[in-house]
């Protein structure tokens, strides 16, 4: 078990400098920011994805970045291999960093959320297609334990009012596939979502932009898929929340330039 202390508090005060803004002891998930005008203000976040590497590997590589990424994803892999030990080995290794634990929650939903919690995740995972009730449940144990929910969108038919059903349930972060190709241009998990976007005579990047533009409340687009910085500005112009970004930082040359340059021009 870990203590969830207010070490991620601190960094977004200092992060936000000046501003004012509403908080509670343990801030979960993005920067919420209320300035004097009352213009609720939100910063783009970027998450780096751990899934391929051992715990420890994934530690190494990440040690570099940690202070410029803003989550650290323990991949459904690494959680098979290691259980959700690996989270709170994260989360001790990095506990100034948000870290999600991509637990793909269908069912048993409250036991699997308060476990992945306990061992020191901000942010758990749904898939899309899991009920409704399931959904909430989750929704009611991360508000418990001042975390929050991202719901994995993959292989949902009717993805835009699915995605606002999901936020009218409380969830925060809607993760869909970017629909862009690996630069070896080989298929990947989400290919057929990609080609289910094409038939309705649409590309996946249009859809994304869709689902932003269709949600109302508090949630937030996060996009995923071979997202490099030779076609950021195209995932840019969705409008998304959130970016999950893998091998283009940390197989890249130079992490820590890779990184850094994701964030610098987010935040243009």
């Amino acid at each position: 078990m870990v203590s969830r202390e207010s070490a991620k508090a601190d960094r977004l005060r200092v992060t936000c400098g000046f501003w004012d803004y509403l908080s509670v002891p343990l801030v979960y998930v993005d920067v919420q920011i209320t300035c004097e005008s009352g213009i609720e203000v939100r910063t783009m976040k970027l998450q780096v994805t751990l899934d391929t590497y051992s715990v420890e590997d994934g530690i190494a590589l990440v040690r570099a970045i940690a202070d410029i990424v803003d989550i650290i994803e323990v991949g459904t892999p690494l959680l098979l291999d290691t259980g959700m030990a690996a989270v709170e080995q994260v989360h001790e290794a990095f506990p100034q960093v948000e870290v999600l634990a991509d637990t793909k929650i269908w069912h048993n939903g409250a036991r699997i959320a308060k476990s992945a919690f306990a061992h020191g995740a901000d942010i758990v995972t749904v898939l899309a297609g899991a009920t409704d009730s399931e959904v909430e449940t989750v929704v009611m144990v991360a508000q418990e334990q001042g975390g929050a929910v991202a719901a994995d969108m993959a292989g949902v038919r009717g993805l835009v009012q699915r995605a606002a059903e999901l936020e009218d349930l409380g969830v925060r972060y809607l993760i869909v596939p970017s629909g862009l190709r690996g630069k070896e241009g080989l298929e990947d998990d989400h290919d057929v979502f990609h080609r289910n976007t094409r038939a309705m005579g649409g590309t996946p990047l249009a859809l994304v932009r869709n689902v932003s533009r269709g949600l109302t409340h508090h949630a937030e687009v996060a996009v995923v898929d071979n997202i490099r910085l030779d076609n950021l500005d195209q995932v840019l112009a969705t409008g998304p929340g959130l970016l999950l970004v893998g091998r283009a930082i940390l197989s890249a040359d130079d992490p820590v330039q890779a990184a850094l340059e994701f964030k610098r021009r987010m935040e243009q």
